[in-house]
């Protein structure tokens, strides 16, 4: 089968990932955390391209990046991972950078300074033709991405987000996306207090997505299919040790478009998506731990998954 082609517009960063004991952080004037301080290239656009094109997909990736040294150095990254990157607009001042606070437990707590991303804008002239020869085109939430969302719906094109953490269903900030989404993502956070299959029907009644996803952490994940009328629960995997969560949700999201893009059933693409997920945490950083398509195969076959049918409409 020929490698589907993926566009990808987001938020590219430079990430420190910093281990603690616990929350709150006892203050210390010195700590010496030896190999509790981990390096890299990161952001959700660079997690989602990568986790794509290792399991084969061909990566287009759009975004806004300084002239600076994290900007250069992430352009270099993009080089080596084999991710094109004539998309990308060096016109920010400063290159965004992220600090993850990551506890015993896996908690974490995220610091994310946007520098002047939140201004930026995507030229849809310029982008067109990328996105006319995609055949998915995963626009992340980033304010950049406006101009993108409605002309990409006028080419006839599948849409897929994820709006992250949300509390309510006419969230203003993620509003745009989620009317223009066919595929969308969403985190449980947020919404702990809700019933979450009458918000992902709330979700659905509201932009009629094709396919919601509802992304749990360790209980697993839920998705709402709207061509089957059902709403389906799978609980979680581990396949091996968890060594940081960060970057899980990106996982997640990715291989289930790999797969379903593949024409994969959606229950058993979020189920291949989940065990993508589960061998990802087995490794430090946002954008690493990833998995190729062949040792996912294999994985399946030692698994197996609790699915629950939640609810049909």
């Amino acid at each position: 089968m020929k490698n589907k082609i993926i566009y990808v517009s987001g938020l590219l960063n430079f990430e420190t990932i910093l281990n603690v004991d616990s929350f709150p952080v006892n203050y210390y004037p010195t700590e010496y955390p030896f190999y509790g301080v981990n390096n890299g290239v990161g952001g959700t656009a660079f997690n989602i391209s990568k986790a794509l094109r290792t399991l084969g997909d061909k990566v287009v990736l759009s975004s806004h990046v300084g002239e600076d040294l994290i900007g250069k150095t992430i352009v270099s990254e993009l080089k080596k991972n084999k991710i094109t990157e004539t998309s990308i607009y060096h016109d920010l001042d400063q290159t965004p950078s992220q600090v993850v606070l990551v506890d015993r437990d896996f908690n974490t707590q995220t610091y994310t300074d946007l520098k002047s991303v939140q201004n930026a804008v995507s030229d849809f002239e310029v982008e067109k033709e990328k996105i006319e020869k995609a055949d998915l085109v995963v626009l992340c939430n980033s304010n950049f991405n406006r101009s993108l969302l409605k002309e990409a719906k006028k080419l006839n094109k599948k849409v897929a987000t994820d709006v992250h953490i949300i509390g309510t269903v006419d969230d203003a900030f993620n509003k745009e996306f989620m009317e223009n989404s066919d595929i969308l993502f969403l985190s449980s956070k947020g919404i702990h207090e809700l019933n979450y299959e009458e918000f992902l029907l709330d979700i659905y009644n509201t932009y009629h997505n094709e396919l919601i996803v509802l992304g749990e952490g360790r209980e697993g994940a839920m998705i709402l299919d709207a061509k089957k009328r059902v709403i389906y629960h799978i609980d979680a995997v581990t396949v091996r040790d968890i060594v940081n969560t960060v970057g899980s949700r990106d996982a997640l999201f990715s291989a289930f478009l790999h797969y379903y893009l593949k024409g994969i059933d959606s229950l058993e693409a979020l189920k291949l998506a989940e065990l993508f997920t589960s061998y990802k945490i087995g490794e430090n950083g946002g954008a690493n731990g990833f998995a190729k398509e062949k040792e996912i195969k294999q994985l399946a076959k030692t698994v197996d998954f609790d699915v629950y049918k939640i609810k049909t409409f």
